[in-house]
This record gives C-alpha cells, sequence and structure tokens, in this order.
C-alpha cells in the first residue's frame, strides 16, 4: 500500500474475537463438572494483527463521512462472499455500528466489541446463560507511534469506552442492523441463529428469561449473589509451579453449602483448549461474612507437556449453590506464564563493516534436563541471514553463554533478536537495539 502512495500501519487488537456465525457474541459452552463441553467454532485470540489504509470512501457515502483509515486484514480468518479476504472496512462505521454496511464491518465490528457468553449444557442437553462478559473482548488496539517505537492507543477509534451507556447503544443499534440486514437478503434472523430459546436461565444465579432478542442479549448483568476473585500466591513463571487462590465472599446472611469443580486448560494462542491439565471437584462451606480461600496448586511437571505448545492456562471454576441448585456460577482467570530470561550483551555502538560480538546466556531454571536446545539469532543490517546454533543438553542450574562474531552492513538504529527452544520451552525470546556508526 505504502508502494502505492496509501498511508497505511499495523494495528493489533488484543483479546480478539472470532466470531464465525456474525451474531456479535463469543460462545463458550461448559458442561456441570466445569469443563469446556465442546470446542466452539467461536473464539478470543490473545491478539490478532491487521492493517489500517488511509483512503476515501466515495462507494459507501458521498458525505465523506467513511474517509480516513480503513481496516484491511492480510491474514483473513473468514470468507468474504467466497472469497479469503478482510475490508476495507471504515474504522469510522466500525466506531458507530454501521453493521449494515459491505467490506467485512461486522465481522471486524466483533473482532474488538463483540459480548462473550457462557453456556451451562445440562446433561438433558439443555442449556442456560450463566455468565455474560461486555468488556473482555477488544483490549489495547495498538499502533506503533509516529517517530518512535512507543505503543499508541487507538482503542477509542475503534468502540466507545467500555462500560459506557454509549457503547451499549453503539452495541444495539449494530446488532439491530445486522439482524435486519440478513433478514432482508432472505437470510435467517439473527435471533433464531442464537443457541437457546430455552425457557429458562441463570445469570450469575439469577433466574431470567433467556430469549435471544437484542435488548436482552445486550442488558447488563445483573450483579453477583457470589463473590469470586483469584489472586497470585507468586508471579506464574514457566518452569515453576504455578500458585494462586480462589477467594468467595458472599452477602447471604446465612451458611452457603457449595459444590466446586475446579478446572485447568492449556489454552492456544487462538483461545482454543489445547488439553485439559487437572479437574478438582470438592465440596465445601462459606460462612456468613467470611471470605473462604481456596488453594490451587498446578505443578510444572503437570502442565509442561501441554503448555510447550500453548500461550496461557485457563482456570474455571463452576460452583453451585447445593439448597438451590439452579444457582450455578462461573469464574475464569487466565495465566500468561512468563518465560525464563536469557539476556544478551553487546556493545552499545558499532561501526560499519567492523566486527562485533555479542554474548548470549541462558540458565535452566527446571529440575531435569533440557534437551534439543538451539539458539537462533537474527537482525535486518547486522545479519545476512538467521544464524541457528545447536547446542548440548542443558543439565538443571547450568548455563549455556554463547559468543557471535558479526559484521553489520547497514548503519542507523538496528535490533538484534535471540530465540532460545527446546524440548521443554519454545520461543523464549530476548532483543536488544544497537547503534551503528558509519
Amino acid at each position: 500500500m505504502r508502494l502505492l502512495g496509501i498511508p497505511c500501519r499495523v494495528v493489533t487488537n488484543y483479546q480478539s474475537a472470532h466470531d464465525t456465525n456474525s451474531n456479535l457474541t463469543i460462545d463458550t459452552y461448559y458442561a456441570d463438572y466445569g469443563v469446556k463441553e465442546k470446542e466452539s467454532k467461536d473464539s478470543v485470540w490473545n491478539y490478532h494483527v491487521w492493517v489500517e489504509g488511509w483512503m476515501r470512501r466515495p462507494d459507501l457515502a458521498q458525505d465523506r463521512i467513511y474517509d480516513g483509515w480503513q481496516a484491511l486484514d492480510p491474514t483473513p480468518q473468514e470468507k468474504s462472499e467466497g472469497i479469503f479476504c478482510c475490508g476495507p472496512a471504515p474504522v469510522s462505521a466500525i466506531l458507530n455500528g454501521d453493521t449494515n454496511l459491505k467490506y467485512d464491518v461486522p465481522f471486524v465490528f466483533a473482532a474488538v466489541n463483540a459480548d462473550c457468553i457462557s453456556w451451562l449444557v445440562k446433561r438433558d442437553g439443555s442449556m442456560v446463560n450463566i455468565h455474560s462478559d461486555t468488556s473482555r473482548v477488544g483490549q489495547n488496539i495498538s499502533t506503533k507511534s509516529v517517530g518512535s517505537t512507543k505503543r499508541m492507543n487507538i482503542t477509542d477509534s475503534y468502540k466507545h469506552t467500555e462500560g459506557t451507556k454509549q457503547e451499549r447503544i453503539i452495541f444495539q443499534l449494530a446488532f439491530s442492523r445486522l439482524e435486519t440486514e440478513k433478514a432482508g437478503g432472505g437470510g435467517t434472523s439473527l435471533s433464531s441463529d442464537k443457541v437457546g430459546n430455552q425457557t429458562t436461565g441463570m445469570n450469575n444465579g439469577s433466574p431470567e428469561t433467556t430469549t435471544q432478542a437484542a435488548d436482552e442479549i445486550c442488558s447488563p448483568t445483573p450483579p453477583p449473589q457470589l463473590l469470586i476473585r483469584f489472586e497470585e500466591v507468586s508471579k506464574p513463571m514457566n518452569g515453576e509451579d504455578v500458585n494462586l487462590n480462589m477467594i468467595l465472599s458472599s452477602t447471604s446472611s446465612v451458611t452457603r453449602e457449595l459444590s466446586i469443580n475446579i478446572n485447568a486448560q492449556a489454552m492456544k494462542y487462538t483461545g482454543q483448549p489445547a488439553g485439559n491439565i487437572f479437574t478438582k471437584p470438592m465440596k465445601t462451606k462459606l460462612l456468613p461474612g467470611k471470605d473462604l480461600t481456596i488453594p490451587i496448586l498446578i505443578p510444572f511437571l503437570i502442565y509442561n507437556k501441554l503448555m510447550t505448545e500453548c500461550e496461557s492456562i485457563n482456570i474455571s471454576a463452576m460452583i453451585t449453590d447445593q439448597q438451590k441448585s439452579d444457582h450455578v456460577f462461573l469464574a475464569e482467570n487466565r495465566i500468561v506464564l512468563m518465560n525464563p530470561p536469557i539476556s544478551i550483551t553487546v556493545p552499545g555502538e558499532g561501526r560499519l563493516n567492523k566486527e562485533m560480538t555479542a554474548e548470549v546466556q541462558f540458565m535452566n531454571p527446571v529440575k531435569e534436563i533440557l534437551r534439543d536446545c538451539s539458539l537462533t539469532l537474527s537482525g535486518s543490517g547486522l545479519f545476512n541471514s538467521e544464524i541457528i546454533t545447536r547446542l548440548p543438553d542443558l543439565l538443571p542450574n547450568n548455563r549455556v553463554r554463547v559468543k557471535y562474531d558479526f559484521v553489520p552492513y547497514r548503519s542507523g538504529e538496528r535490533t538484534l533478536l535471540v530465540d532460545f527452544d527446546c524440548a521443554s520451552f519454545r520461543d523464549i525470546k530476548k532483543s536488544c537495539r544497537i547503534i551503528i556508526r558509519p
């Protein structure tokens, strides 16, 4: 696009929704024992990246309201009118919920502002809504600042502030326009496309009707009768046991007998589970006016094999009030493991076409031998191609130290990137900036 003279920039959307059925919601299904009941086609990715291009849009409106930044995705997730493409969708149309426009405005709107709904799948196959989250999707939408490497937050250009009345009004408007557009085009109404038409349901333990009209889908979640929060005992590090507490509290004046199923799953960056780490059922009592702390320990030896290809651990707790079995509560906590440290030592400045030396160090943090180890170095203007070094097996608490000689062939500010890989850890990265003088 820049080659054609079109100004453009790269955009990153964190907690990016992948809405596969164009209903502006991400549906997740849980069995009554706390584990995800089935793999949903909808998902929330850790992040997704697309491009914005600056252009006029007289094809959409003559009053120039859709001019400016347009979202285009070079790595589209779904077909658009039979072709893998996405955009150009006007960012102003996404902000205003103009989902009746073409060029994939509904898909990008969902990516930044979909609602997340958790369904409880009962043994008889019926489903009830146990939790709705209207603010999870679309976090810290970012691009690079002009003239620096600092992050520029552009979330407000895609949606109104979460939790405000205006954001909910726009969501309802987007849902209504999309439903009308589908019905007018001979398609099925979104309300019938949704899972359910259940006659009864629960949202954080409060019985309510769960028909799928737009105003009900967009209604705020009532205050929960059971307060659930997670606290980290220590910072979660890959290679160490994960230790956290789940704390329950209630405003009830009577003792509550609770049935709890705690589940941990390894999660891919696409938001899909890769495998079950453990499931822990238990029964306990919550005394009135008292906090109940439940420790959760996930040993490294248990999660290690599943986490080599995953990005995070999802902790979920399905809690049922034994006196009121129709009161079911769901709490989730996503844990991102910090990687073990890797260090690079290199002079802060170098000279063009003059040899330099970089030293990389890594220590084995676990009580097992690290096998299939390798180091990869790369850097534009520093190396003509990637340098991959195979390393010997690394014993527990042992350190590997590797020196590299290289000759910079371009001046200016350069970035040296190091990537450590082994059978137990994947893609431990470290980078540093180097100034190369002429």
